[in-house]
């Protein structure tokens, strides 16, 4: 608006100062209000073209401050969100320090291991090499070896299972061995060897695994005892009888006499049974383990129990009761127990030939060397 004033002012100064030229000046006088007029359309169309062009740089402006704080509040949103991930990356770190830490001091705990692993490793081989110098193995020392061992079980089956057979048969096959070598040193060995098979020869053998088998067939047949019938005689005519019919008279109708050769047994109920089968049971389970420490006072005390809980309770007259008492009565009188020797001269006298043997190879290689 300020453009539109001045110029009609300049139009105003320029007529004044050409007054020469005044008439055709107010010749041209009623033409001046077409050209303001003109002239006031044309600035207000450039302020309305002012205009627009500053709304729409304004709104355009407007429009990126709203994509920008947008743009920023997606960066702040995504800083927030990234914040936690970034502490899990320092925690990260921090554990990762700690871990290398922890693989440094392995690493180095490794290599002092290894170090002490190779120094043992040298001693070990030291030793052997030494060994190998002072001991050569040759085939007489595997039999050797071979046949202690065999002595050695021997010996541990006379005591832990106390079983001569068996020891006799690895005496021997040590024995076989032993000829093997042909050499006259074991001489010596060897007779003590065939004095302690002579010595457990003699030893009275005892079928403990057929006893065990009997006493274990019966426990199948203790399920079929019968209970006991009453034990009495037929009738029978006597003189005291006849003396008592005599003189009861006319009573004797009514009363009868009979003459029992035992105690009447007294009735033995289902519950009775059960029970005294129970104990027979374990009567037999207390034979057995006596026929295993080879106790021969509890294995006769039980056979003993065995036997007087069959007849009191059961009936042994024909059935399952007769075959219990067949049994216990055959094992009745079979001794148990033995005396095992000492068989084990064989074993020493070897001990002592390896010995000697040994410190003689070591004498020599130290000679040679």
């Amino acid at each position: 608006m300020s453009k539109t004033e001045d110029k009609p002012t300049e139009v105003l100064e320029s007529v004044e100062v050409d007054s020469n030229e005044l008439p055709d000046a107010m010749a041209e006088v009623p033409e001046k209000p077409k050209k303001a007029h003109s002239t006031g359309w044309i600035s207000v169309s450039f302020s309305l073209i002012a205009c627009i062009a500053v709304g729409t740089v304004s709104w355009l402006g407007w429009n990126e401050v709203q994509r920008l704080n947008t743009a920023l509040q997606s960066v702040e949103q995504s800083v927030l969100e990234l914040e936690p991930r970034l502490a899990q990356i320092k925690d990260l770190q921090i554990k990762t320090q700690n871990v290398d830490a922890a693989v440094e001091r392995l690493t180095a705990d490794i290599g002092r291991a290894d170090s002490r692993n190779q120094s043992v490793i040298d001693r070990v081989e030291m030793v052997a090499e030494q060994l190998a110098k002072a001991q050569v193995d040759t085939r007489s020392s595997y039999v050797l070896a071979e046949a202690e061992y065999l002595l050695k079980l021997a010996d541990q089956r006379l005591l832990i299972e106390r079983n001569p057979e068996t020891a006799v048969n690895l005496m021997r096959t040590a024995q076989a061995l032993l000829g093997q070598l042909q050499d006259g040193r074991l001489l010596s060995v060897r007779e003590r060897l065939a004095q302690d098979l002579q010595t457990l020869s003699a030893v009275q053998p005892i079928d403990i695994l057929g006893i065990q088998a009997e006493l274990l067939a019966l426990d199948s047949v203790l399920d079929d005892l019968e209970l006991p019938l009453r034990r009495l005689l037929p009738e029978a005519n006597s003189e005291a009888q006849m003396d008592v019919e005599k003189w009861l008279g006319e009573l004797s109708q009514f009363i009868r006499i009979r003459e029992v050769d035992a105690p009447i047994t007294p009735l033995v109920s289902a519950s009775d049974a059960g029970r005294a089968r129970e104990v027979l049971r374990l009567s037999l389970e207390q034979i057995k383990v006596a026929l295993i420490r080879e106790d021969q006072t509890l294995f006769d005390a039980g056979l003993e129990q065995a036997k007087r809980l069959t007849a009191h309770f059961f009936n042994t007259s024909e059935g399952a009761g007769l075959k219990v008492v067949t049994v216990l009565s055959g094992l009745e009188g079979t001794q148990i127990t033995r005396e095992i020797p000492d068989a084990a001269q064989g074993l020493r006298a070897l001990k002592t030939y390896r010995d000697a043997l040994t410190q003689e190879r070591v004498s020599s290689s130290e000679v040679k060397q």
